[in-house]
């Protein structure tokens, strides 16, 4: 029985290598889906996939961004197929915008807190798809150039020239007054 004692079962080894990245995999699903549950959805769809590549993922020396990457090229061909699909599935149900406003409405700070981030989404909404991916990726989560250009498959150059336009196009649009008050709210 010595044997079996030194090898860690495959789910506990999984779980090990992929809970560290679990927010990650979530903040970066729910800007791209805009949507909780479709964020959730498509995480656990990647990380089902993954399971099975269990010895490939041990592998790689830098788990975040490789996760990233899968999570990004699992969007992507999600939003090709249902964008290619008959079926108009353009009303999107969040209950969570509602359960917080209410909940944080009575705390000025924290209302705030809320305000800020609606005007920042805004701003970012605003921008081309491949700036607003650069800036989430490097400027949000962290990553450097070279990590966000493998992720996206783009060169280094792309990524720092999308970074610089979107960070200018950025400024513009947070200046006092340029987004209206009903947009950010």
């Amino acid at each position: 029985m010595q044997f079996f004692r030194g090898r860690a079962a495959p789910q506990d080894r999984f779980t090990a290598l992929v809970r560290p990245h679990l927010r990650l995999m979530y903040r970066m699903a729910y800007r791209w889906t805009q949507n909780s549950a479709e964020a959730e959805d498509l995480v656990q769809d990647v990380l089902t996939r993954l399971f099975p590549r269990l010895e490939e993922l041990a592998a790689v020396d830098k788990p975040g961004p490789w996760l990233v990457k899968v999570l990004y090229r699992r969007h992507v061909d999600l939003y090709r197929r249902r964008v290619s699909s008959p079926i108009d599935d353009s009303v999107h149900w969040d209950s969570d915008d509602a359960f917080f406003r209410e909940r944080l409405i009575d705390e000025r700070d924290d209302y705030r807190r809320l305000e800020l981030q609606r005007t920042l989404n805004r701003a970012l909404e605003g921008l081309d798809e491949g700036w607003r991916d650069v800036v989430l990726l490097h400027d949000v989560e962290g990553h450097t150039a070279l990590e966000v250009a493998e992720i996206l498959e783009i060169n280094v150059g792309t990524v720092k020239s999308r970074l610089h336009r979107a960070r200018k196009k950025l400024r513009i649009a947070l200046q006092p007054g340029t987004i209206e008050r009903s947009y950010a709210c």
